[in-house]
């Protein structure tokens, strides 16, 4: 009965005590002058060599086309991280967006950051310079130890609060899948969390899987202790070269919320003095940036058995082979599908169209590729299609030789080959009058020359009659009509070498598709922009930026990094901004994949500057 009554006390006094303080923060708010201001700011200064800093940009409104400084004296571990705030002052809204680098300084000395720049009502704006002291890493340590300090003091310790990368295979052989999964392990109270830095995934081919939005935290027991824990990332990891490959740390930050009491005042006049208010309701919360980092994570990798089997492409796993024709009877000049599908659980995704040996007579198109598969823990399982299109040019009996698909069967420790069977096919002459069927008797490739309809036309009979001879004989104009044909007869057989030439050039066959697969995969994008499907948009852009890199700098794609991407501009005369504008979209797309709290909702200018990206580049390479 005590306690209901202290309570009924307690709620008219609360009420009071909320109304009077928001009269105080009404009276005394701020009128803020509508003035256009676009801020540089950096979160420490000094810094230490190898020392993670931020520097953000900080606009008072909205605007577009932002464009950031070089960053010459620095390493980008990532950015921009685009973020954005509104308030509410006397009623009126304002909104700010910021834009976030993380970096680090190799060398000592100061070095000055130019301004960035960003378009405001059709005008441009700048923002300050910024200098920034480079000082020796020993202050770093001693920084390090300060920031060890603050989280001691705050009730943070290094075991209360880690980020730790385990995998489910520590030996595998070269194209074996396997999965890596990244745990934040915490005892404290977590308000958020961030990825700072990618992991360097040198020698492997990645496929990120799906994680929810939310960090979802579950209990678990690690060396004996319980903490809440919550996966960040999983990653399948498939080796594309043998020996010990290192999987790099991580590194992200978190902000800690520490609940801490309000210290009871000597006044016994203090209103807060009072025991109730020593509840931890009325107890202050303390945030606190918190950085952690991986371990790095040592896989060894084994090669594969030596095999001389031509039909082996790298196709690691279990596989069933099936091949199928459309059709065995057509006539000259009609088409002929042979579908090939490759289905089980493996590296399907890297597997190569299987080699086709067509009949001189046939004409053979680059295949379909059809993906069908479905990414899990597992690992990649489904199947893939490849449909080629063939075309025969002449009538005849034709034989299309097996398909062969070769794979190494990691259950069986060998290589495992399969075939399908041979695909006769009948081709018929083309119907019509005989001048069209004699045209197809006498191909370069028929011996044989069939005449149509009467072996000898009719012959009329009746006087002679002859015409005196022309000029024409022997004249100018009748021995060019004879060269003619012989001219143009050389020029197309240097023509056709020349091509075949080209079209055994590998290098030059990637380097002229580029522009064409990365506009196919960027219109696939602009489709899902339309049809606001953007559950894979970061890792399509991705992949146009990057297979669009890959077929243009001729770098196998298992060797393709940011640094290597880099060198690569570098070494063919990149302008330094346009390679930034590169590293940083590839960045930006990479947190998006791996962070979903990075994502934002504006698409349709990472797709814009895709285009652009990949439109600057093209006029480059090609000067």
């Amino acid at each position: 009965m005590v306690e209901t009554v202290l309570k009924t006390k307690r709620k008219p006094f609360i009420a009071g005590l909320v109304f009077l303080l928001m009269f105080l923060t009404t009276i005394t708010t701020p009128i803020f002058a509508a003035e256009i201001t676009f801020i540089a700011s950096v979160n420490k200064n000094p810094v230490s060599t190898n020392e993670q800093f931020s520097i953000t940009f900080t606009l008072n409104t909205q605007g577009s086309n932002f464009q950031a400084p070089t960053f010459r004296d620095f390493n980008v571990l990532s950015g921009p991280n685009q973020s954005t705030s509104m308030q509410f002052i006397n009623g009126n809204m304002s909104q700010s967006v910021s834009y976030t680098y993380y970096l680090t300084a190799n060398n000592e000395g100061t070095f000055r950051i130019e301004p960035a720049t960003i378009n405001v009502n059709g005008g441009k704006v700048k923002s300050n310079t910024l200098t920034i002291n480079v000082v020796k890493g020993q202050k770093a340590q001693s920084g390090s130890q300060q920031q060890k300090s603050n989280d001691a003091d705050a009730g943070i310790s290094s075991n209360s609060v880690f980020l730790r990368v385990s995998v489910n295979k520590s030996s595998v052989y070269r194209g074996e899948a396997l999965l890596a999964t990244y745990k934040l392990y915490t005892k404290v109270n977590l308000v958020n969390y961030s990825i700072d830095k990618l992991p360097a995934l040198n020698g492997f081919w990645s496929q990120e899987l799906k994680m929810p939005q939310q960090l979802e935290l579950t209990t678990e027991n690690y060396n004996g202790e319980m903490y809440r824990v919550g996966i960040v990332k999983k990653v399948l990891l498939f080796p594309q070269q043998s020996g010990t490959l290192t999987i790099e740390p991580m590194e992200g930050s978190c902000i800690a919320r520490i609940q801490t009491q309000r210290k009871r005042s000597n006044n016994p006049f203090d209103i807060f003095n009072d025991p109730f208010f020593n509840d931890p309701f009325f107890g202050s919360a303390q945030d606190v940036k918190v950085n952690v980092k991986s371990l790095p994570v040592k896989i060894t990798v084994k090669d594969l058995p030596q095999e001389n089997d031509n039909a082996f492409k790298g196709a690691v796993g279990t596989f069933n082979l099936q091949a199928t024709t459309d059709n065995d009877k057509v006539k000259a000049n009609d088409a002929i599908n042979l579908k090939i599908k490759i289905s089980g659980k493996g590296n399907l995704k890297l597997i190569d169209a299987p080699e086709v040996e067509v009949p001189t007579d046939f004409e053979k198109y680059d295949p379909k590729v059809s993906d069908n598969t479905t990414i899990s823990e597992s690992g990649v399982s489904g199947s893939k299609t490849f449909e080629y299109l063939l075309i025969p040019r002449h009538e005849g009996e034709y034989t299309i030789d097996p398909i062969k698909f070769t794979y190494f069967d990691l259950d069986k420790k060998q290589y495992v080959q399969l075939h399908s069977s041979e695909f006769r096919v009948t081709v018929k002459g083309i119907s019509g009058d005989a001048s069209a069927a004699q045209s197809v008797a006498t191909s370069q490739n028929k011996t044989d020359i069939k005449l149509l309809g009467k072996d000898i036309s009719f012959i009329k009979t009746g006087k002679l009659i002859t015409k005196p001879a022309t000029t024409f004989y022997q004249s100018g104009f009748y021995y060019l009509l004879i060269v003619i044909p012989f001219l143009s007869l050389i020029i197309l057989i240097f023509y056709i070498r020349k091509r075949n030439k080209l079209a055994g050039d590998a290098e030059y066959m990637r380097s002229s598709r580029a522009t064409k697969m990365a506009h196919r995969r960027l219109s696939v994008v602009k489709k899902m922009i339309d049809a606001k499907k953007d559950d894979s948009f970061y890792e399509e852009i991705s992949k146009a930026l990057y297979g669009y890199a890959s077929d243009k700098l001729n770098i196998n794609f298992s060797e393709m990094t940011k640094e290597n991407l880099r060198q690569k501009l570098i070494a063919r005369n990149i302008p330094d901004a346009l390679t930034e504008r590169i590293i940083t979209t590839i960045d930006l797309c990479e947190l998006a994949r791996y962070s979903p709290q990075t994502q934002n909702n504006n698409k349709q200018s990472i797709y814009t500057e895709t285009v652009a990206l990949i439109t600057e580049l093209e006029n480059h390479l090609n000067k």
